[in-house]
């Protein structure tokens, strides 16, 4: 075989190595098109949104635990039958309140410090909206918080809060690290998260909604691995020259 022609059929299975990674990502059995045109805003190519639920703080230095449920990945309907078959896409967190402020009436601004994200794929689906079984699985990706969270609401620190809040995140760990550890975001952050919260959960828990927003790429793995073998043939090609 003559060197252009390897070099040729090793870019074309490179190309296709890529456009397949492309179109389906699968990790820990969660699979998603990185490319969907379903992620929105469509400044983004990964979005997901689930349900959330958390106690709530009343002064300095509480510390609020929360948990939930993913129902959305790359979609506009929730699509957890495809993008988690026979599994389920649950997560924890934790974070510590730095203050409220009030601003006028019942209305204020709020912040939160150290906030710390765990994400576990189950494929023993037994969620029933607690704390234990949210966090059962294999720890798919693993957040921390780049930004303090921050946002608005109402009645906030009497237990009946509502209002929204946002922070950048970064990712730390997880079976799936490889795939968001992007720096896409503000400040070199890799995710956005968005949420919002009211009264009404189970045991007094607060109850709300979030996003996750980003980028996704393929493993990069083996795309380097197949370079580097384009190169490593390029160079006995010479050597043999």
């Amino acid at each position: 075989m003559n060197f252009k022609k390897g070099l040729a059929i090793g870019l074309a299975a490179l190309g296709l190595s890529m456009s397949a990674q492309a179109a389906e990502i699968n990790v820990g059995g969660v699979v998603w098109d990185p490319d969907s045109v379903n992620s929105f805003p469509a400044a983004e190519d990964f979005f997901s949104s689930g349900n959330i639920f958390e106690n709530a703080a009343f002064q300095s230095g509480d510390i609020v635990n929360g948990f939930g449920i993913f129902d959305q990945f790359n979609s506009d309907v929730n699509n957890v039958n495809s993008f988690c078959p026979g599994c389920e896409l649950t997560f924890t967190f934790s974070m510590e309140l730095v203050d409220f402020n009030p601003i006028a009436g019942n209305m204020g601004t709020f912040e939160f410090k150290n906030l710390a994200i765990d994400i576990f794929v189950d494929h023993n689906p037994n969620y029933v909206g607690t704390q234990a079984t949210a966090g059962e699985g294999t720890l798919w990706l693993s957040l921390l918080a780049d930004t303090n969270l921050t946002g608005i609401g109402t009645n906030l620190g009497t237990g009946s809060d509502t209002g929204t809040g946002s922070a950048n995140l970064s990712v730390v760990g997880g079976i799936a690290a490889s795939n968001f550890d992007t720096n896409g975001e503000a400040g070199g952050s890799d995710l956005v998260l968005s949420s919002s919260f009211q009264p009404g959960g189970p045991n007094g828990l607060l109850k709300g909604g979030f996003e996750l927003t980003g980028n996704s790429i393929p493993e990069p793995t083996s795309i380097a691995l197949l370079g580097l073998g384009l190169l490593g043939f390029a160079a006995a090609r010479k050597r043999k020259a």
